[in-house]
C-alpha cells in the first residue's frame, strides 16, 4: 500500500475559510474535504502519469527489461478509495513505491548513464505549477461549498 500520504490542504485564506466553516454542517466540511482531496489525487495522477510517458526512462512493460509494474501501481493507487476515519481524511496518490521503487530512484538520482528525471521529479514530490494548480483546486472546491452552504 502507499505509505506517503502526500496532500494536505494549502492554500492562502484557509483559516479564515475553517473559521466560517465552523458554523456550518460538518457533513458539508467532510464532503468538501473529500472532493478536494480526491481532486488532488486525480491531478497529481495525471500529472505523474504524463511524466511517466514522456520520461527518458521507460516505464512500459516489456521495453528496456520493465516489468511495467510503476504504470500498473499507478492504476492501483489511483483506484483505491477515500479513507474516512473520524476526523482524518486519506486519499492515496503516486505509485506504491514497494511495488515499484524503481520510479523514485530514476526521478531522483537517474542511472549511471543518465541523469535525474526532473518533470517526473516534480510531478512525485508535488511542486511547481501542479502545487500551484492542486491550491487553486482545492480553494476552488472550498468555495464552491461555502457558497452553497450560504445559500441555505
Amino acid at each position: 500500500m502507499a505509505q506517503n500520504k502526500g496532500f494536505s490542504l494549502d492554500f492562502n485564506g484557509f483559516l479564515d475559510l475553517a473559521e466560517d466553516i465552523s458554523n456550518i454542517d460538518n457533513n458539508l466540511l467532510l464532503d468538501a474535504t473529500v472532493k478536494a482531496l480526491e481532486a488532488s489525487r486525480d491531478l497529481a495522477n495525471i500529472e505523474i502519469g504524463k511524466a511517466m510517458k514522456d520520461s527518458k526512462y521507460s516505464f512500459t512493460k516489456g521495453e528496456n527489461y520493465s516489468q511495467g509494474a510503476a504504470r500498473e501501481s499507478l492504476i492501483e493507487v489511483d483506484q483505491m478509495p477515500t479513507e474516512i476515519n473520524g476526523t482524518e481524511v486519506t486519499a492515496y496518490a503516486g505509485v506504491d513505491l514497494e511495488k515499484a521503487p524503481e520510479v523514485l530512484i530514476l526521478a531522483m538520482k537517474g542511472t549511471p548513464n543518465e541523469g535525474a528525471d526532473k518533470k517526473l521529479n516534480n510531478a512525485i514530490k508535488v511542486k511547481g505549477k501542479l502545487k500551484d494548480k492542486i491550491r487553486a483546486e482545492q480553494k476552488r472546491i472550498f468555495n464552491n461549498a461555502l457558497e452553497e452552504a450560504l445559500k441555505i
